[in-house]
């Protein structure tokens, strides 16, 4: 109780919102290198009761959990961020991560599905989608996600790789040729398709 009493002194009132977000940031962190861990959730509880659209606080407060070991207090905290800054794709995929992390990967694909429809256009949301998928041998799944997102017109040089890696693994050598060459031709410069391309002509010359 006396060390929380001493963390809240950082609590004034008329100092300015930076400063006090910063001041809390500190307090917290250090709380959490002492071992302090209950004290530094209770400042964290405070500041995002302040600050509630702040998504840093949220990312904090949510690896404060996660070094505490507690993921279902992680998963009610990240699900309670998400609510209050729908925009932070970064809370999304943390709490996407951490459902994956504890087996629970329809909870995880639940989440993303909520994520794209707070952030249509993220593609970070959308190749997270995919890994999701592709790591857990769904390859018609991760397929049509990356489908949708190059059907887009403005997909990155990434999503033209993954795309092309998916029918590498699945054994599919003339979709894998059609993507890195579409792929290329829109991203000329990016030499891992390159190397890509190179390795699929080199083994299909030796086969």
């Amino acid at each position: 109780p006396g060390m929380l009493l001493e963390a809240m002194t950082s609590f004034g009132v008329g100092v300015e919102d930076e400063d006090r977000k910063r001041t809390w940031k500190a307090d917290a962190e250090e709380c959490r290198k002492r071992g302090s861990l209950e004290t530094a959730r209770a400042i964290y509880a405070h500041a995002i009761k302040t600050f509630p659209g702040k998504k840093g606080l949220w990312v904090r407060a949510a690896q404060l959990e996660k070094v505490a070991g507690r993921p279902d207090a992680m998963d009610e905290l990240l699900k309670r961020a998400v609510q209050h800054c729908p925009q932070a794709e970064i809370l999304w995929l943390m709490a996407a991560k951490e459902r994956w992390l504890q087996g629970d990967v329809p909870g995880a694909r639940d989440v993303l599905e909520e994520a794209f429809v707070a952030n249509p256009d993220s593609e970070d949301i959308w190749l997270a989608a995919f890994k999701l998928e592709f790591e857990n041998r769904e390859p018609e799944r991760a397929r049509a996600l990356l489908r949708k997102v190059r059907e887009r017109g403005d997909a990155s040089e990434r999503v033209w790789m993954k795309s092309a890696i998916v029918e590498r693994e699945t054994g599919d050598v003339a979709a894998e040729r059609a993507l890195l060459e579409e792929g290329l031709k829109k991203y000329p410069g990016f030499w891992k398709m390159w190397i890509m391309l190179g390795q699929l002509e080199e083994a299909h010359a030796a086969a």
